[in-house]
C-alpha cells in the first residue's frame, strides 16, 4: 500500500486538534473526523501504524485476524510536532507538494526537509 502524504498531514493535525492531553485518542474518533472524509478506512489505519513505527505518534495498536481493530494514540511526539509545524501552512504545503510530485517517491523525511526550505524562503531567511 502507498503512503499518502495528504493523508499523513491530515491525521497529523487531526491527532493534534482532537488530543488532550492524560487522555488517549480512539481510532473510532480519528476516523469519524471531518478532515478525513476523504481517505478511506484502511488507508487512515495503514497511515497510523506507520507513523507510529516512524515515532510520528504514540498509540498501541490492537491487532484481530491481522487487521487493526483499534488504536489507543496519546498524541503527537516532538517529532511529530516537528514536521506538522514544517508543513502546517497551506501556502508551505501546496508548495512542497510541487517540489516533491517532481520525484516517483519522497521520504516523510525528505518532505520535512522540502517543507523547511521552503519555509525559509517564505519567511526571507
Amino acid at each position: 500500500m502507498k503512503l499518502d502524504h495528504e493523508c499523513v498531514r491530515s491525521i497529523l493535525l487531526t491527532i493534534e486538534e482532537k488530543h488532550q492531553y492524560g487522555k488517549v485518542l480512539r481510532l473510532e474518533e480519528i476516523l469519524q473526523s471531518d478532515r478525513l472524509l476523504e481517505f478511506n478506512e484502511d488507508e487512515i489505519k495503514y497511515v497510523l501504524i506507520k507513523l507510529a513505527d516512524a515515532k510520528y505518534i504514540s498509540g498501541t495498536p490492537t491487532y484481530g485476524s491481522n487487521q487493526l481493530v483499534d488504536f489507543d494514540c496519546s498524541g503527537l511526539t516532538w517529532n511529530g510536532h516537528q514536521f506538522l509545524d514544517t508543513i502546517r501552512d497551506p501556502k508551505v504545503w501546496k508548495r512542497t507538494k510541487e517540489i516533491a510530485s517532481k520525484l516517483t517517491s519522497v521520504s516523510i523525511t525528505m518532505l520535512s526537509s522540502i517543507g523547511s526550505q521552503v519555509l525559509a524562503k517564505l519567511l526571507g531567511i
